[in-house]
């Protein structure tokens, strides 16, 4: 029998060669790929962070958000704001956001462990620069291992409640009755990005949910900033307190696995409309339906029913590494 000279299948050092002459000189990013909010590997809500973005323009990072097809990509340079670690820049399929909840507890922990930023054991905080100013997290570390990750949302505000319901009910596929009955109000309520937060009288129904999302994205254009639809009711599946689903059409989102920041507009909803659950934290499930289980902590300080800061938590779980190349 022959011997064969190459293996099938791969390309020559010749060829290989020939594509460098082709394209130019290449770059190459190495990227991360964790789950936020999820108890373990493959739940919670993934996120790509490239650790040294120096070099990527504003295109290149959107094509690449594209590329990984998943809810958001974070990009890590360095900071321009005084007291920040590391400038954070946070990309959907739909373009730039000035601030998010997963990604900035993604970024941290990848941050942390790629050496960006040093932590030690026990409590370590570190600052982000993001669109909205420059904000703390708290890296909480046992024996080596980052357990939990905290961060500080930007300024809870309240925005407009909304009066008609039925074109919202229509477009989500439940009855006006079913938001009224909560005795609530749907309400657009911020963190740092806006969300519209739309309670609903039953965990069977945010179950059952099967949005028209052109319906949905009119409905959520009335409102200023692009918000998403964060729909819960009161109870779970499991150990929490809220049952939640985020929807952002308008970003390219169908359903978010796990939404920090409509998570920490939600707490200042809540508080604003005097339905707090009990104790420091809270806990909301969301991702259950699009098989991505995810758990978001939630504490909000307030002053009478005025939220005055909002604060969310989780774990990160590394799931993988890669390296991009680019010409």
């Amino acid at each position: 029998m022959a011997r064969r000279t190459r293996r099938e299948g791969l390309p020559s050092r010749g060829r290989e060669k020939r594509a460098d002459r082709v394209l130019g000189p290449m770059r190459s990013y190495d990227f991360r790929r964790v789950d936020v909010f999820a108890a373990k590997p493959l739940e919670g809500n993934p996120l790509a962070v490239f650790p040294r973005a120096q070099g990527l323009t504003d295109a290149e990072m959107l094509a690449i958000t594209r590329e990984m097809n998943i809810s958001e990509t974070t990009f890590v340079l360095p900071p321009r704001a005084p007291g920040a670690d590391y400038w954070n820049r946070i990309f959907t399929p739909g373009g730039e956001l000035p601030f998010a909840g997963h990604p900035s507890l993604g970024t941290a922990y990848v941050a942390a462990t790629e050496g960006l930023v040093r932590v030690g054991e026990g409590t370590s905080t570190i600052h982000q620069e993001v669109g909205i100013g420059v904000l703390p997290l708290e890296l909480h570390v046992k024996d080596g291992t980052i357990e939990r990750v905290v961060m500080t949302q930007g300024e809870p505000k309240l925005g407009p409640r909304l009066t008609d319901v039925g074109p919202l009910a229509k477009a989500l596929g439940v009855r006006a009755r079913d938001i009224t009955a909560t005795k609530l109000r749907p309400q657009i309520c911020s963190t740092g990005v806006p969300s519209l937060q739309v309670p609903i009288r039953d965990l069977e129904l945010v179950r059952d949910l099967a949005p028209d999302f052109a319906a949905l994205g009119k409905v959520l254009a009335r409102f200023r900033g692009n918000p998403g639809a964060y729909v819960f009711a009161f109870g779970s599946e499991g150990r929490a307190d809220l049952h939640a689903r985020g929807f952002f059409p308008g970003f390219g989102i169908p359903e978010d696995p796990a939404t920090g920041s409509a998570a920490g507009a939600c707490g200042a909803y809540l508080a604003g409309n005097g339905r707090l659950p009990p104790g420091e934290w809270f806990v909301i499930e969301q991702g259950i339906e699009v098989h991505h289980p995810s758990r978001i902590e939630v504490a909000v300080a307030r002053e009478g029913k005025r939220p005055t800061r909002v604060r969310v938590a989780g774990r990160v779980m590394p799931v993988m590494a890669g390296t991009l190349t680019l010409p």
